[in-house]
């Protein structure tokens, strides 16, 4: 927000490259797909002439972001034959791990890959429908904090 007093003109610098604007109290979007810092500067200039400077540092923080299906049915049609959350930012896609268990807490399938889901067989064999839990351990791309989310999933026919 500007809140400079009594100047008549403005040059805004973003700190990522962007152009600069000339605008009293522009708007400016960050990429939203990287966490990184950036120095926004403003100088000020009066009707006279004289300028002044102020410059802040903010920081873009990339959030966990991502969404767990609750029931899939891979029955041979072209819908929903893999059980897969879909991670979209926030995550380090090369620390990642989704664990199905049964209902015996018996470990069927594991990935460490973001990109593979459970495609219902344990082995060879095609599970019987029911409820399964899943467990998904991952680290943030923004501090390397490990997060651990559990749930459930539907296996439909």
């Amino acid at each position: 927000m500007n809140t400079s007093a009594n100047a008549t003109s403005y040059v805004w610098d973003f700190g990522d490259g962007s152009p600069l604007s000339t605008t009293a109290n522009p708007e400016h979007v960050y990429p939203s797909d990287i966490s990184a810092s950036y120095t926004v500067t403003l100088i000020a200039v009066s009707p006279n002439g004289c300028r002044d400077t102020t410059a802040r540092e903010i920081g873009m923080i990339e959030e966990l972001l991502f969404f767990i299906p609750n029931t899939f049915t891979p029955d041979g049609d072209q819908y929903n034959q893999v059980f897969q959350p879909v991670f979209t930012s926030g995550f380090d896609p090369f620390d990642f791990t989704l664990l199905i268990y049964n209902r015996w807490g018996e470990l069927i399938f594991e990935s460490h890959d973001a990109s593979i889901g459970w495609d219902g067989n344990y082995g060879n064999t095609m599970c019987t429908p029911g409820t399964y839990t899943w467990k998904i351990e991952v680290k943030t791309s923004e501090n390397d904090e490990r997060k651990m989310f559990v749930g459930h999933v539907n296996l439909l026919k």
